[in-house]
């Protein structure tokens, strides 16, 4: 077994909010970051030529596991569009020096709705506000409350919308994808819709948004992904747990997190096999 060393105190974020800081942090999702580069490279060039959003093109319905990096990849796309010190040639954003990117607690201000940041040109002038909306759908439950968040988002923007629903099945669930469908249709913006159970979904409704799969990584991939973690945020760790979490969380990124979290709480000891096995519930009995 081996451990890292823990001589100097290491800063660690919030684990279980990490968002990566550069494309190359995401594990996984390959196909899906393929598409995110491209279609961030088109927005910037939207916010710099003023060009108009085609809505045939820019309506996105992703799915994929839970925690496997559908709502990561949206904020971190978001976060690249508002970066004032934006890399061109890499397509990643500062590591967090410029105002946009220094918010905390959450990166760009993207925990809340309805977030209003500044798209920047590469030389840092600034182009056209980006007006971001989240929209959690388990926390809407009648078509009152939908029409109130789609009557807000009605309004005039002086840039671009981008709008990301959540768990969109829960709204199909309430029968609320004829009100979707006509918003989508009349609103220009940027549309996101992410779902861990598409089959829910009514082929009305999937049939006007471009699908996008996520990937897990292999077992490979995440077990360096692990390690790379532990060294970055000084988490003692042994091999056989790295493994051991590779295997426990189905090579979910977002799973495996919490393990990372629950053994960053002991600095002696960090991810043990034993705490992998015992203590870190991945699953609750039915």
């Amino acid at each position: 077994m081996s451990k890292t060393s823990t001589t100097s105190r290491i800063i660690r974020p919030d684990i279980l909010r990490w968002l990566p800081s550069r494309w190359e942090e995401f594990i996984g999702n390959y196909r899906l970051i393929r598409h995110f580069k491209n279609l961030l490279k088109k927005i910037r060039r939207m916010t710099r030529d003023g060009d108009v959003i085609d809505r045939n093109q820019l309506c996105f319905l992703l799915t994929g596991e839970s925690r496997s990096g559908k709502t990561a990849l949206v904020k971190f796309l978001v976060r690249c569009i508002v970066c004032r010190e934006f890399d061109e040639s890499t397509l990643n954003p500062c590591p967090g020096t410029c105002p946009a990117c220094a918010q905390k607690p959450a990166q760009c201000g993207l925990s809340g709705l309805n977030s209003t940041l500044i798209a920047h040109d590469a030389d840092g002038t600034e182009t056209v506000p980006i007006h971001f909306a989240v929209i959690d759908c388990t926390l809407i439950h009648t078509t009152e409350q939908l029409r109130n968040r789609l009557v807000e988002m009605s309004e005039d923007c002086d840039g671009i919308r981008i709008l990301y629903f959540d768990e969109v099945h829960r709204l199909i669930r309430h029968g609320m994808d004829e009100m979707l469908l006509k918003a989508v249709e009349d609103k220009q913006a940027v549309w996101f819709f992410s779902t861990a159970k598409p089959k829910d979904l009514e082929d009305m409704f999937k049939n006007r948004l471009l699908k996008l799969a996520t990937e897990l990584p292999t077992r490979d991939e995440m077990a360096s992904w692990l390690f790379d973690r532990c060294i970055q945020w000084g988490i003692p760790f042994e091999n056989e747990a790295i493994i051991r979490v590779v295997e426990k969380s189905n090579c979910i990124v977002g799973t495996a997190l919490h393990a990372l979290a629950l053994a960053s709480i002991d600095d002696q000891t960090g991810l043990t096999l034993d705490l992998v096995e015992n203590d870190w519930v991945v699953k609750l009995d039915e």
